[in-house]
């Protein structure tokens, strides 16, 4: 059932015990806003955890191992920043009592939803929801919350980021975030094998359509050449949208599990979430995703043949 903020954070209060999922290979969005929660319901007494599919990645892991998890006995499920029921990885079973998200199209099924489709963060949710419960932001939840909205508005560049980003960020700021180190460490400080991984991508660019499509791909054989994580990727696929002329750029990236993994960045009015619905995908309008059942080369060829017919 779709309700309001208020609604929301009226329900949240009926409960005592949570666990926080958030989306498979997750990003900086998925695990500030998680943990923001995580630590405001912690405020009022509750019991939480937050729990994924996959680990959290490297560079939040500094304010995340502070989070101690709790015991629980019958908690209630909250999916935050996931799209879909596969997006929650080995929970998607379960039963979501509430869904927190920003995507287009949200097809997970909860006794409690909200969704702000293209707001530019999930974390601007999570601020509006921490304040109608009335708990105060401390500067941990502000720290997480920040590092959702700098990473996912990349550096509030994205079509997305709006007056409300802006302002949430000045909130953040006034609770105390630390604006310059959480902006520098996620968006300007690179290690080797960040410059590597990204030297190898731009080295497999390929375009086609009067260079208005620009492909590109990272093998597993690559994150191994450059000894870097995938986990550590975050950001990357903004790499194809960078060079002028690309209406639609799409990042292929091979998975453990044989498929592959297809990022999408458009713009102008071309959306790159009705594009990657064609293969089960999909996101934002400028900003999706996909995955096939296939190598990273034929996944390039589809991919670049469904990109064509939207662009023509």
């Amino acid at each position: 059932m779709n309700v309001s903020i208020e609604q929301m954070a009226e329900e949240l209060k009926k409960y005592q015990e949570f666990r926080i999922v958030y989306h498979i290979r997750p990003d900086g969005d998925c695990i500030g806003s998680s943990f923001a929660l995580a630590l405001a319901l912690k405020s009022i007494g509750a019991r939480c955890e937050v729990v994924g599919r996959d680990e959290v990645p490297p560079v939040h892991r500094f304010m995340t191992d502070r989070v101690v998890p709790d015991v629980l006995t019958n908690p209630v499920y909250i999916a935050v920043d996931a799209v879909s029921p596969y997006r929650t990885g080995n929970f998607q079973n379960e039963h979501f009592t509430f869904c927190i998200d920003h995507h287009r199209d949200n097809s997970i099924e909860a006794d409690y939803k909200y969704v702000e489709p293209d707001c530019g963060a999930c974390s601007e949710i999570i601020l509006k929801l921490i304040k109608a419960m009335g708990i105060m932001v401390t500067k941990d939840i502000a720290d997480f919350l920040y590092t959702a909205l700098v990473t996912d508005t990349m550096c509030f560049r994205t079509s997305d980021t709006s007056i409300q980003s802006f302002e949430t960020a000045a909130e953040l700021a006034r609770c105390g975030a630390d604006i310059y180190n959480i902006g520098r460490r996620n968006m300007f400080i690179k290690s080797a094998g960040r410059l590597k991984i990204e030297q190898i991508l731009r080295d497999s660019f390929h375009f086609t359509c009067d260079n208005r499509i620009l492909t590109g791909i990272i093998t597993l054989d690559d994150l191994k050449r450059a000894d870097i994580l995938d986990s550590e990727l975050e950001g990357i696929n903004s790499l194809v949208e960078q060079i002028e002329g690309v209406r639609i750029g799409v990042t292929v990236r091979e998975l453990p599990d044989g498929r592959t993994r297809c990022s999408m960045r458009t713009n102008g009015n071309i959306s790159a979430d009705k594009i990657c619905a064609v293969h089960g995908g999909g996101g934002h309008l400028h900003a999706a995703c996909c995955e096939l059942d296939t190598d990273p080369v034929e996944a390039r060829r589809i991919m670049e043949e469904t990109c064509r017919g939207f662009l023509e």
